[in-house]
């Protein structure tokens, strides 16, 4: 964040993702030595879970905060750092002499939009870029993969081999681009529609912007492909986990600019027309990524949002249509609430939801008969699985305690029940395929490690 020194703070005239950056820092630094959740942060000083993310995400980076894993949790806790706390009061309080590279300074940094004659050449020569941007990412996370694959940890493995298969998904999405017209195709016996020249203009104009903003987004990302990578070489389990899903997460940036870039059609924007000229002028404003990225939804229609999605899987599931081939996952009948979390996440990249808002949703679609509900699962240890229904099952008491086994276990294997619960291989055998075709355990198989089971929580 850059102010003038003589400068008063005017948090109203900045982006919400920058707002933020005095209130995390202030509130860990008053909050000294205990450990945050983005959560907890987020509630504390009322910003949404993506934006608390993003600045830690960015603090991290200029050593500001630090990342702190809990025994066998994934879910990282935060913490200022010694450093940050120097800078806090070297700028006494957030005030006029810090001075880094934001989130949004990264995502617009080198956006120049050119003289209208040469937009068609820019729109070809940055799609060309972003493609290879994307070459080049799953390049290195296919190095990460193969890494990882020796280390016997199936959650992570599911992780980065999800991130893997999402790239290729996106290569294929930017690569129809390339046909992308910049006309309106009209129907049969449509009258074919005339457009101004400023119309098609402003159309490239905001085409030129969004593929630059994927392919900084792209760039943005690859200090955490590089942290991921060192922490897999030093065998780093949970930390890699962490990152992984701060890389997911990242992904999902670049999946909502290609589904925005997609949508834009000449006369349809997504910016007003006065940003566009703006732009056009390369008058470009850190808070028009508010209008692109951080956008705000009331409570009820993200409940609604949210609530519909779930219905849409549901509806795919009565019709036997289980796989979601945009995400390479098979739908079943029960689905860990922390696993729907990613998923909806995934399908609706531009939600900006808690897993809290999930569960009061999933609560409210039962109490209207749409789904079963959920199935909580808790051990002697309070360890827990929560489980969404969309199709009823019974669940015996055996298979209630096979899921309170994998709960302790980080993975296991169909001797490792045998050996802790004296069932027949036969029996045990049948609770695992059970409950893996209804979608509470994972199955994972490697030639390195034969065939392993394992739950996806929240916890882990």
């Amino acid at each position: 964040m850059s102010r003038e020194s003589n400068q008063p703070s005017n948090t109203k005239d900045m982006p919400i993702s920058l707002q933020g950056i005095e209130k995390i820092l202030i509130f860990l630094n008053n909050n000294d030595k205990i450990l945050f959740s983005i959560r907890e942060i987020g509630y504390k000083t009322k910003l949404s879970t993506r934006t608390v993310k993003n600045i830690l995400l960015q603090l991290e980076k200029f050593n500001q905060v630090e990342r702190v894993i809990e025994g066998n949790n994934v879910i990282p806790k935060w913490q200022i750092t010694k450093f940050g706390k120097r800078v806090l009061k070297e700028a006494k309080g957030v005030g006029n002499n810090i001075t880094f590279s934001t989130r949004e300074e990264e995502l617009l940094k080198g956006i120049v939009i050119p003289q209208e004659k040469f937009l068609d050449n820019d729109l070809k020569k940055t799609l060309d870029r972003a493609l290879s941007e994307l070459n080049t990412m799953q390049v290195e996370i296919s190095k990460i993969l193969g890494s990882i694959l020796n280390i016997n940890n199936p959650i992570l493995e599911e992780t980065t081999g999800f991130i893997l298969k999402r790239i290729k998904f996106l290569k294929q999405k930017l690569t129809n681009l390339f046909d992308d017209r910049t006309s309106q195709i009209s129907k049969v016996g449509e009258k074919s529609k005339k457009f101004s020249k400023e119309e098609i203009k402003f159309n490239k104009v905001e085409k030129l912007l969004f593929n630059s903003l994927i392919i900084n987004q792209m760039k943005r990302i690859s200090d955490i492909i590089i942290d991921l990578s060192n922490n897999v070489e030093h065998l780093e389990v949970n930390n890699s986990l962490s990152l992984a899903n701060d890389l997911r997460d990242e992904i999902r940036i670049i999946s909502d600019l290609i589904n925005q870039r997609e949508s834009l059609k000449i006369g349809l924007n997504i910016l007003l027309k006065e940003d566009l000229k703006q732009l056009s002028n390369n008058k470009i404003a850190p808070d028009i990524l508010d209008k692109i990225i951080e956008i705000p939804l009331s409570e009820d229609i993200l409940g609604r949002e949210v609530g519909e999605t779930v219905l849409t899987l549901l509806n795919r599931l009565n019709k036997n249509e289980t796989v979601l081939i945009d995400h390479n996952y098979e739908l079943t009948d029960f689905i860990p609430l922390f696993k729907l979390f990613q998923l909806i996440l995934d399908e609706k990249p531009n939600l900006n939801f808690t897993i809290d808002k999930l569960e009061e949703t999933i609560n409210e679609l039962s109490e209207q008969g749409y789904i079963p509900g959920m199935k909580t699962i808790r051990d002697a240890e309070n360890n827990y699985l929560k489980v969404v229904q969309l199709k009823p099952h019974d669940v015996s008491q055996d298979e209630i305690e096979l899921v309170k086994i994998a709960l302790k276990q980080e993975k296991f294997t169909l001797a490792d029940i045998i050996k802790l619960t004296g069932w027949s291989p036969e029996h045990a055998s049948e609770l695992l395929n059970k409950l893996t075709k209804l979608g509470i355990l994972n199955y994972s198989r490697s030639f390195l490690h034969g065939e392993r089971w394992f739950v996806i929580t929240e916890q882990k």
